[in-house]
């Protein structure tokens, strides 16, 4: 069973990544650019458009844990197959543009098999809740990439 849970855990940082997913479009700003590029991949991911999620990681992805590119892949993939509904309420909780094409952002993420309108619903739903610190990398005009990722659970207070 831990193993179980430790691999859902896993499975749930990448549905996140999905949330990133790119897509063109007019922005004003970059932070408006990674805004619209993270209501564009929730609703990709919710979705379960494999198609554009997988668009989501940058070719030269690397984390702590020692995935790339094709391994986040596989893990989107498969989780898409494991959960027949997935639905993410989501709260930006900072972006900080460290470069004209590298961002930071931080953010809150809870995953369930049905609807979440507000975050006063967390309470009694059982979801799976998430902090992830993004490292984004924009590869042209409103194509933002996630090219780094750290994740642990997070509590109630991250999506207020």
């Amino acid at each position: 069973m831990e193993m179980i849970t430790q691999y859902r855990g896993r499975l749930g940082f990448w549905v996140v990544l999905l949330l990133m997913t790119a897509c063109s479009g007019p922005a004003d700003s970059p932070e408006t650019e990674i805004r619209q590029f993270i209501a564009r991949a929730q609703t990709a991911a919710e979705e379960r458009n494999i198609g554009d999620l997988r668009t989501v990681i940058a070719d030269n992805y690397s984390d702590s844990e020692g995935r790339d590119h094709k391994a986040v892949e596989q893990l989107m993939r498969l989780y898409i197959l494991r959960n027949q509904s997935v639905h993410l309420f989501v709260r930006i909780r900072d972006i900080v543009l460290t470069g004209p094409d590298h961002a930071m952002a931080s953010i809150a993420v809870a995953m369930a098999a049905r609807p979440m309108n507000s975050a006063d619903q967390l309470i009694d739903l059982n979801a799976d809740l998430y902090r992830f610190d993004l490292e984004l990398t924009r590869q042209a005009k409103n194509d933002w990439r996630v090219l780094r990722a750290s994740w642990e659970r997070a509590k109630l207070d991250d999506f207020w």
